[in-house]
């Protein structure tokens, strides 16, 4: 279901967002498996995760609560995550999650199975340097949030 927020909060959030490309990406399926074969013995971490959801929901349509709380949810998240399975992370990217929450990030969350690729950081908007300065070896990507959905970029029905 969509989360519908009005222009001033998604705006908030996306100013509160920072995104990371870790310098190296991995193959999600190799990772999935590994957390799919611990499901039955982590039911407590994913029950604790999946309720995390719904606070996340309630945090950002309430235009009172500090976005700040989002981020702690999502390090809440990600000791929570860590417990799935050893390939969930690796010393660099412990390193790297690290390193942003010692410049100043709340919380913040790998994109995909594990392993590398992309890392979203929760930050609050005067300490988005400090993070920038402390990851200044990774790219940091510059993004924003589309309200009109997918297009069709390229169409070439004969291929390239």
């Amino acid at each position: 279901s969509p989360i519908i927020l009005p222009p001033g909060r998604r705006e908030e959030l996306q100013q509160s967002l920072m995104l990371f490309f870790t310098g190296f990406s991995r193959f999600a399926s190799d990772f999935a498996q590994d957390q799919l074969k611990n499901l039955n013995q982590r039911k407590t971490q994913l029950r604790a995760m999946r309720g995390m959801v719904n606070s996340a929901i309630d945090i950002l349509r309430d235009v009172r609560a500090p976005i700040h709380e989002l981020g702690e949810l999502l390090h809440q998240s990600w000791v929570l995550k860590r417990e799935l399975a050893d390939s969930v992370s690796n010393s660099k990217i412990d390193e790297i999650y690290e390193a942003g929450r010692a410049a100043g990030a709340i919380g913040g969350k790998l994109l995909g199975a594990g392993g590398g690729g992309f890392m979203v950081f929760v930050v609050e908007p005067e300490k988005r340097e400090a993070v920038r300065e402390k990851l200044k070896d990774l790219i940091h990507v510059n993004f924003g949030f589309d309200t009109e959905g997918s297009k069709i970029v390229l169409y070439q029905p004969n291929g390239l």
